[in-house]
């Protein structure tokens, strides 16, 4: 049946033929059934994967990257803040501080290359306490104190880089197995914060069984290269962030810190002068998220004002070589 006189009115698909002069409906002329267009899922993913990857580009080189165009002085003047602020945080929590050697024996470097009073009486206090152990840990903050040293039984208790930290401080003293050594003087078995505590146990021996130790130097520097690696893709500010600065700093590798990495650790000091352990509720493990993180904590503020006084106090040069350009600095 034909319709003559009619003209088409319906929809036609882009592409399709004009309806024929005589109105007839032919397969090639036949309306297409309208559907609605669907962008295909792939289409999505891919939009949130490129968003992604931009964001993650723009935090990577937010981490790395100094824009800023800070004078020599106005950093002098940061680190002066900083020292300020820190040392009252750590004058006002002496108790919680006390109660972790590794912490005591940062206070004590601190004090050393200051001399600051305030950190000098933290020491003085903690080494005249009657009701401080006379055990390996007190060999981190006195080099030559007596001690008694751990049975096996206190090792096996003991976390891992723990045993390697009493080693250190006292390796004659320490009976650590044949494997446990091995895996402290390891040079790729362990990374993020077992690499940072792996690499204090090593500054430790260093110090208290002979600086001339071609085996440690080598592989701390070794170390040193990996945790640098890590801090550029790790963006967040969190106790572990402070940890690495601090530890490469420790180990003689000022070379190692990236001009930017200070800038955010100064700018994370809160008003109070301590830090967080975790950046906006993450960290400082990877998958690990804390909320509630509203404080400062002794650990990551110690490590912070550690980080502050070896700037200010031993590496002087570093900043000279940073800040002394009007230009974006690495």
């Amino acid at each position: 049946m034909t319709c003559a006189g009619r003209s088409g009115s319906g929809v036609s698909s882009p592409g399709a033929e004009p309806p024929q002069q005589d109105g007839g409906l032919t397969p090639s002329n036949t309306p297409a059934r309208s559907r609605p267009t669907r962008k295909p899922v792939w289409g999505w993913l891919s939009g949130f994967l490129l968003v992604a990857a931009a964001g993650l580009a723009l935090l990577i080189l937010n981490n790395n990257v100094s824009l800023s165009h800070s004078s020599r002085e106005t950093f002098a003047s940061q680190l002066d803040r900083a020292t300020e602020r820190g040392t009252n945080w750590l004058d006002a929590h002496t108790v919680a501080i006390m109660g972790n050697a590794a912490l005591v024996y940062m206070v004590v470097d601190m004090a050393d290359m200051s001399s600051d009073i305030r950190l000098r009486r933290f020491v003085d206090s903690y080494l005249q306490n009657p009701f401080i152990p006379s055990d390996v840990w007190r060999r981190m903050v006195d080099a030559k104190a007596q001690i008694r040293p751990p049975t096996r039984a206190e090792l096996d208790r003991w976390a891992e880089y723990q045993r390697w930290m009493a080693y250190g401080v006292a390796p004659n003293l320490v009976p650590l197995a044949d494997t446990e050594r091995a895996d402290m003087f390891s040079t790729d078995k362990y990374i993020w914060g077992k690499r940072t505590h792996q690499l204090l146990a090593l500054i430790l021996y260093r110090k208290h069984h002979g600086g001339d130790s071609w085996v440690a130097n080598n592989l701390i520097n070794h170390l040193c290269e990996g945790i640098a690696f890590e801090a550029i893709w790790d963006v967040r500010v969190t106790d572990l962030y402070l940890q690495r600065i601090a530890f490469l700093l420790a180990a003689g590798r000022p070379d190692l810190v990236r001009r930017r990495w200070v800038d955010r650790i100064l700018a994370g000091q809160e008003d109070d002068g301590g830090w967080r352990e975790s950046w906006h509720g993450w960290g400082p493990g990877l998958f690990a998220f804390n909320v509630n993180d509203r404080w400062p904590t002794d650990h990551a503020t110690v490590q912070g004002m550690w980080i502050v006084y070896m700037l200010k106090y031993r590496y002087p040069e570093w900043a000279e070589k940073r800040y002394s350009y009007r230009s974006p600095r690495f």
